[in-house]
């Protein structure tokens, strides 16, 4: 079969790390990427580089749009790809705001033949995965409650003109930024919740997003969990505890490119009738981008449904962001 003829929009931090797992797998052919930034347009070792996303459009032998732009024009590229029949991985969040996703989603039931997969990364981490594998057998029994935190000591890279730090292009904060991956994780562990209390501040930064937002969310049976997306977080951290009625689950720290959130481990804690009996899972490399990558290239070649990273899936983790953000009062 031929190759997947591919375009990164957007030449960021993340399209540079898109574009190194692209070019690893056989199965892409990485033709064209534009990004703003390029004073003009020009070829380099057989790569189109255009300035302005559209000229992407213009090209005839394209199949696969990577998006990765800032919030405000994530949901306008991936329409603009799907209108185009072309297949779509669009990196988290998916856009600003919930209505303009559901756009998206729109757009995507009038092309049902095409993939559209959002790069919710952290469920393909190793410790992600084998938490899944544990809670599925039941081993330690039913979730009662989950408490976890994300953090980092900034919400911006450079100061409060980049658009990160307006609400106008970012849509939110911290909890947008960083926190989603817990709400897409604790969804992706446990389901959905129907209560949401929540407060949100912009304290210490001040600027037009949140800085941390504290949410507790509760399901119809009663279980309950806390998240913290602090941009306030000295010293970075990563950690979800999940309890359970026959022991718990921690993830602590994750790997990541700025390896600032310590070792990625899982320690799986049993509770017995002597005592208790700890196991260590420690994980020493991050595959979840070359495996995100990959699986995409798979189900483009196969026709197989997206699983991890759906739209439905992307729609869940917005809708939680907005009931958050509505449920501080």
């Amino acid at each position: 079969m031929k190759k997947i003829n591919t375009a990164i929009i957007g030449f960021g931090v993340v399209g540079k790390r898109r574009k190194l797992f692209i070019e690893k797998n056989k199965n892409y052919n990485l033709k064209y990427i534009s990004d703003i930034t390029f004073k003009n347009n020009f070829f380099k070792k057989k790569i189109k580089y255009f300035k302005y996303y559209n000229d992407v459009f213009k090209q005839k032998d394209l199949d696969v749009v990577f998006v990765t732009l800032p919030n405000y024009l994530a949901s306008i590229v991936t329409q603009k790809s799907l209108k185009k029949k072309l297949h779509v991985f669009c990196e988290k969040p998916p856009a600003k705001n919930l209505n303009d996703l559901k756009k998206v989603i729109s757009v995507e039931k009038k092309n049902k033949n095409l993939k559209l997969k959002y790069g919710f990364n952290h469920r393909y981490h190793g410790s992600a995965q084998k938490a899944k594998e544990i809670l599925e057998k039941k081993i330690l029994g039913n979730i009662l409650n989950i408490r976890a935190v994300y953090g980092k000591s900034k919400i911006v890279t450079f100061n409060q003109n980049e658009w990160r730090a307006k609400k106008k292009y970012a849509g939110g904060g911290i909890l947008l930024d960083q926190g989603i991956h817990l709400i897409d994780l604790i969804l992706f562990f446990h389901g959905e919740f129907t209560e949401y209390k929540s407060f949100i501040s912009k304290k210490f930064w001040k600027y037009d997003v949140e800085d941390n937002a504290f949410s507790i969310m509760r399901d119809k049976k009663g279980v309950i969990a806390s998240i913290h997306s602090t941009a306030t977080q000295w010293e970075h951290k990563f950690s979800i505890e999940i309890t359970c009625e026959k022991g718990m689950l921690i993830l602590s720290g994750i790997l990541s490119s700025t390896k600032s959130y310590g070792k990625e481990q899982l320690i799986l804690i049993n509770k017995l009738s002597k005592g208790i009996k700890k196991k260590h899972y420690t994980f020493k490399r991050d595959n979840s981008w070359k495996k995100e990558i990959d699986e995409f290239a798979y189900l483009i070649k196969n026709n197989k449904k997206v699983k991890i990273g759906s739209s439905l899936q992307a729609l869940k983790a917005m809708e939680v962001v907005s009931k958050i953000y509505n449920s501080d009062n």
